[in-house]
C-alpha cells in the first residue's frame, strides 16, 4: 500500500518534485533533449554557482544578483548572491524566517512571507535590499504572491483561492478559486493574465493553470498534453516568447525537467520542447531579462535510515555513512538489504554496516526488497528501461538476479510465505486487470486470490491466514480470511491514509503510517474490529519523499525505521538558446 499523496503539504509534492541523480561535474555541455531540433529552445551549458549544501528554494533576481531562500538548521532566511563571484551576504538578518517571492519593478526591494502560524497565513512585507525598514502590505496573508511587471498589483494565494490587490496588499479581492491548492503565481508579461500550478493531493498531480486579471478565461493551459498532470512551476521569458516549467516523474525515480512553451498568441496552439533531461533535476527556473540564461535549482539527493527510540523520543542513525532508503533486515537479524539514494542500487550488507555487497547496476534501479525467510534469497522489484517493473530474486552471495514471472503488467509488493516457497504479489495500480497472485516457486504455478480482481498492494499476514489490500480508490482496507475464504471491509480511511502497512508477528494487527490525518502518526488496527488507534505521533523529522512517497519500514524487535532527508540543493546556470 502506497502513499497516495492525500494530505501531505505543497512543500512536500516540490520537494518531491526536484529529486534525481545529480552530476558529478561542475561545468559541462548538456546534452540535447530528444524534443530538441535545430530551431528549438535549447540548453547548451550548464555551470554549478553554490557549493555550500545549503538547503534552499525560492529564486529572485536583479540581474546581477540573485535572491535566495535559504534553510539552514532552523528558520529560513534571505541571502543575497552575487552573479559577479558567487559572494553570499545574508540581508534578512534582522527580520527572521522569511521567504523571498518576487522583487519590485525598480529593483529596490523584495518581496517576502513571514512564515509564521498557521499554514497558508504568512503575511507579506517588503524587504528592502540595500536600505530602510520592511513594511507589511495591508493585512494580506497567504502562502504565495507576486507582483505585476509594472508593480501596480499583487496577486496572493490563500489556499485554494487566487486574490488580486493594489501593490500594498490594498483592496484585495477574490479573482478565481482553483479545484485544489494553487500556489506558484506569475503574471504574465504585459500583466494581463495570471498562470499558477494546482495541486491535486488525492490524485498526486500537479497541473498549470491561467486566468484573465478579470477573472475570466480560466483553463488548463497544457490540456491533453501527455505530462500535463505532472507540470508546475513555471516563468515566462521577459520578451513573453516562451513559458518555462517543470516536470517530475516519480518512478522509478524521481527526475525533475524543465520544458519550454511558445507564447500560443504568436504561434498558434504550441507543443512544449524539452529543454534538460538529466542526470541533474532541476527546479524552480528563473529566466534572466535577457532571455539567454535560466537560474534553476538543482538537488543532490541524500537519504539517511534512521530507526525511533519511543524512549528517548528520538531517531537513531542505522546505517552509518549510507544513504538509503526501503531497508528490511533478515528474520535473524544478522543481514540487512537497502536501496541506495540516488542510484536506485540493490545492497545488503552485516546489521552493523560490514560485508557490503552490491547486488545490482544500472541502468536498472531497485525497490521495495524483502529477505525470504531462511535468508538466502532477496526478492526486489526491477525497474528497467522500457520494460515493465518485474519482482525478481537475488542470492544472498550475488549473481544474477531472475524475474519470477515475466510478464506485461507491472508487478510490485512481494510477499514471501513463512515458509520460503511462494510469493504473494500485485500489480501497480494503473496496470489492467489487477489482481492479486501467488506463484510457487518450485513448481512455476500461480493461483489467483479469489475475489482480488481490481485489488492492489497485497500485505499477507505471518501465519498465512489473512491478506489485506486496498480498494480501487484508495479508500478500504480489505481484508480476505482464508478459513472463510471471504472478503470485507476492515477499514475506511481518507485516500493516503495507509501507507506502508505492515503486520505484527503475530498476524494480530496491521500498523502502518497515517499521513493524512491531523497528526502524522503510526497506527495500528486489530483484525476484528473497524476501527485504527495511535501508536505514536510522528514528529521531529522532515522525510525524504522517495519514488513510492515517505518510506516506513518495521523491524523484527518492533522498532520503525524512516528516512530523514539529508538532501541539499545548489544553485545553477542555465545557457539557453531561444529562436
Amino acid at each position: 500500500m502506497r502513499n497516495t499523496g492525500e494530505g501531505v503539504s505543497l512543500l512536500f509534492v516540490l520537494r518531491a518534485a526536484l529529486f534525481a541523480a545529480l552530476a558529478s561535474t561542475a561545468v559541462f555541455c548538456a546534452e540535447p533533449a530528444k524534443e530538441s531540433t535545430a530551431n528549438s529552445p535549447k540548453v547548451t551549458a550548464v555551470i554549478q554557482i553554490t557549493h555550500d549544501g545549503i538547503s534552499k528554494a525560492n529564486l529572485v533576481s536583479d540581474e546581477s544578483n540573485l535572491y535566495v531562500t535559504e534553510s539552514p538548521a532552523f528558520g529560513h532566511l534571505v541571502t543575497k548572491l552575487s552573479l559577479r563571484n558567487a559572494e553570499r551576504v545574508v540581508i534578512s538578518g534582522a527580520f527572521p524566517d522569511v521567504q523571498a517571492l518576487d522583487i519590485s519593478a525598480d529593483r529596490t526591494k523584495l518581496l517576502v512571507s513571514r512564515l509564521q502560524g498557521a499554514a497558508g497565513e504568512n503575511e507579506f512585507w517588503t524587504l528592502p535590499i540595500n536600505a530602510g525598514l520592511p513594511q507589511r502590505l495591508a493585512d494580506s496573508t497567504g502562502r504565495y504572491a507576486t507582483w505585476s511587471p509594472d508593480n501596480k498589483r499583487l496577486a496572493f494565494v490563500k489556499g485554494s483561492t487566487i486574490f488580486l490587490a493594489n501593490a500594498d496588499g490594498s483592496a484585495a479581492r477574490e479573482l478565481y478559486t482553483a479545484n485544489g491548492s494553487v500556489f506558484s503565481p506569475r503574471f504574465s508579461p504585459d500583466g494581463k493574465h495570471i498562470r499558477f500550478s494546482i495541486g491535486n493531493t488525492v490524485q498526486n498531480t500537479t497541473s498549470i493553470w491561467e486566468v484573465g486579471i478579470n477573472g475570466s478565461h480560466s483553463h488548463a493551459v497544457l490540456e491533453g498534453w501527455e505530462h500535463a498532470s505532472a507540470a508546475c512551476c513555471g516563468n515566462w521569458t521577459a520578451n513573453g516568447a516562451y513559458y518555462i516549467f517543470q516536470v517530475t516523474q516519480t518512478s522509478p525515480s524521481n527526475l525533475t525537467t524543465l520544458w519550454a512553451i511558445a507564447d500560443p498568441n504568436s504561434s498558434g496552439k504550441a507543443t512544449p520542447l524539452q529543454l534538460t533531461k538529466g542526470p541533474i533535476s532541476f527546479g524552480n527556473a528563473l529566466p534572466s531579462r535577457d532571455n539567454r540564461r535560466v537560474w534553476a535549482l538543482g538537488v543532490q539527493p541524500t537519504g539517511e535510515a534512521v530507526r525511533y527510540d519511543p524512549g528517548q523520543q528520538k531517531f537513531i542513525p542505522l546505517l552509518s555513512g549510507v544513504s538509503a532508503t526501503d531497508l528490511d533486515y533478515s528474520a535473524d537479524g544478522k543481514w540487512v538489504t537497502y536501496i541506495s539514494v540516488p542510484d536506485g542500487v540493490l545492497w545488503r550488507c552485516k546489521a552493523d554496516g560490514t560485508e557490503k555487497l552490491q547486488l545490482t547496476s544500472p541502468p536498472e534501479r531497485a525497490a521495495l526488497p524483502h529477505w525470504s525467510p531462511l535468508g538466502d534469497r532477496i526478492a526486489y522489484v526491477s525497474f528497467r528501461p522500457d520494460k515493465p517493473s518485474q519482482i525478481y530474486l537475488v542470492s544472498l552471495s550475488g549473481g544474477d538476479a531472475q524475474a519470477i514471472l515475466p510478464e506485461k503488467r507491472g508487478q510490485i509488493d512481494a510477499n514471501w510465505s513463512s515458509d520460503g516457497t511462494r510469493i504473494m504479489f500485485g500489480y501497480l495500480h494503473d496496470a489492467e486487470d489487477l489482481n492479486i497472485e501467488i506463484l510457487d516457486l518450485k513448481s512455476r504455478k500461480t493461483n489467483v486470490v479469489p475475489g482480488s480482481r481490481n485489488l492492489f498492494s497485497p500485505r499477507w499476514s505471518p501465519d498465512g491466514r489473512y491478506v489485506a489490500a486496498l480498494s480501487p480508490d484508495f479508500t478500504k482496507v480489505l481484508l480476505f480470511d482464508y478459513k472463510t475464504n471471504k472478503w470485507s471491509v476492515w477499514l475506511s480511511e481518507p485516500a493516503g491514509g495507509v501507507s506502508y502497512p505492515v503486520w505484527s508477528a503475530d498476524s494480530k494487527y496491521i500498523y502502518f503510517d497515517d499521513l493524512v490525518s491531523d497528526e502524522e502518526s503510526i497506527r495500528r488496527i486489530k483484525v476484528g474490529e473497524n476501527r485504527a488507534e495511535r501508536v505514536f505521533k510522528l514528529e521531529g523529522i522532515e522525510r525524504y519523499p522517495g519514488p513510492f512517497g515517505l518510506w516506513s519500514g518495521r523491524m523484527g524487535d518492533g522498532s520503525w525505521m524512516f528516512v530523514r532527508d539529508r538532501s541539499t540543493q545548489e544553485v545553477y546556470q542555465l545557457t539557453l538558446e531561444l529562436p
